[in-house]
């Protein structure tokens, strides 16, 4: 009885999607991992012009008990793939200690990719390096010798600015950087390299302290005149001891050379429960909503995924938001979010789901659109069902990495099509899978308030 209502919901699920213009592809497979490892937050990326050009990252790490056993272990890879998808080739990085990748594909067809690690010969102060390396070929082969940023960086993210007269094919990477000042204090700043020949060499960072609290430095977007718009929130564990994570954006008009007063984008995002990584996005289409901004996180207390909204370019925003789904508060729920802007200004959000406590340990993952700026949501579009404990590898890797990281592949295609890749584990196996979502219709402004 149970699994004829799963199937009838299923089934439900699947024709609501369809009635409102979202359908969901199968899914192909692009590697897998049988050591046992397990593949951790994917990252991608699609040539500006042509959808068929792709590139992926993602890192992999043994299933071990010990974490830092694990985390020894952890290395990272890209996948090019020159036919849309239909076949890869893996290039692996020999960087121990590897994470956080990122990618990014120039108008111009160079590439570049970004990760924390460990460089051979060279031990650093504290903390892994922020590690650069650079393509001529979209990432079928890579440069011999790497840039070397940094040390003391977590979460760097890839910006590039596709559109702008003076700086087109500049590229930003910002990071959330802390280290100890001379009495012994963790401090922050978000942190900005900038490259203005396609990730070969890197102009001297901008280092911003945005406010007198512990900052993380999360996302930047560029808007269609080159403006640089980085996203950071607060920390809740160091004195004043806020209850939620304020989140807030800067911009830049001068190319990450200065930055403006920051801007509160929500002041309702978790924790609790745990760390939550959100997401930023902007519309870079043609269409009536230009530059919108888009902000993505859960809300506190365990409750779900919110977006807010900015037609100003960041200075004002419609807190306290709109609620993706209609998921209820559960603080045993993971949740990570994913967020991208197609050609036709529809906003698409990835939600990678697994409630802790659940008989069955399932992740899930789903999508959801918005064709009116944030306004309202389709009713989420199931993309997959994983984790299941079908074997005993499953069940560590369930225990132990409940989501597989704090972000997924997710990108919008030329032709107006979302992209999504993410990890799942079957029959004792990592596969890294993507599929191709297609949303009806084109993005028009949110109807005024009565």
């Amino acid at each position: 009885m149970r699994l004829s209502l799963a199937v009838l919901a299923l089934f439900a699920a699947a024709r609501l999607a369809g009635a409102q213009g979202v359908r969901v592809g199968p899914p192909t497979e692009v590697a897998r991992e049988t050591d046992p490892r397990r593949f951790s937050e994917p990252h991608l990326a699609v040539h500006p012009a042509d959808p068929t050009r792709l590139l992926a990252t993602v890192f992999s790490t043994a299933l071990a008990e010990a974490v830092p056993e694990m985390h020894a272990s952890a290395r990272c890879s890209t996948f090019a793939s020159r036919d849309g998808g239909a076949t890869w080739t893996r290039h692996e990085f020999a960087l121990p200690h590897c994470g956080d990748p990122q990618v990014a594909i120039l108008p111009d067809g160079q590439t570049v990719f970004a990760a924390l690690a460990d460089f051979p010969g060279i031990v650093p102060a504290r903390g892994t390096w922020l590690i650069v390396y650079h393509s001529n070929n979209g990432g079928m082969s890579w440069d011999d010798r790497p840039t070397l940023i940094g040390h003391g960086h977590d979460h760097p993210a890839i910006a590039v600015d596709l559109s702008s007269e003076t700086r087109k094919g500049w590229i930003y990477i910002t990071t959330h950087y802390e280290w100890r000042d001379g009495n012994g204090q963790l401090v922050s700043t978000v942190f900005v390299a900038r490259s203005r020949d396609g990730g070969r060499t890197f102009d001297r960072p901008t280092e911003v302290p945005a406010t007198s609290l512990h900052d993380f430095g999360e996302m930047p977007v560029i808007l269609s005149d080159g403006t640089v718009v980085a996203s950071f929130v607060e920390d809740t564990w160091s004195s004043p001891y806020f209850a939620n994570r304020r989140a807030w954006v800067m911009r830049s008009t001068d190319g990450a050379t200065t930055f403006s007063p920051s801007s509160l984008a929500n002041d309702g995002c978790g924790p609790p429960p745990g760390f939550q990584l959100s997401a930023l996005a902007v519309d870079t289409s043609d269409g009536p909503l230009r530059d919108r901004l888009y902000f993505a996180c859960r809300q506190s207390g365990g409750g779900s995924v919110v977006v807010t909204s900015s037609a100003d370019r960041g200075i004002t925003w419609n807190r306290p938001g709109v609620v993706v789904g209609s998921s209820p508060v559960d603080a045993d729920a993971r949740r990570v979010m994913s967020i991208a802007v197609n050609s036709k200004g529809v906003l698409g959000v990835l939600i990678v789901e697994r409630r802790l406590k659940a008989r069955d340990g399932c992740l899930e993952a789903s999508f959801a659109a918005s064709l009116d700026g944030g306004a309202t949501f389709t009713a989420p579009a199931r993309v997959s069902v994983s984790s299941c404990g079908d074997s005993m590898v499953d069940t560590i890797a369930t225990r132990m990495f409940p989501t597989y990281g704090d972000y997924f592949g997710l990108v919008t295609t030329p032709d107006g099509r979302f992209r999504v890749m993410w990890p799942e584990m079957r029959a004792g196996a990592s596969v890294l899978l993507t599929t191709v979502i297609e949303v009806d219709g084109r993005a028009e402004p949110p109807a005024p308030k009565q």
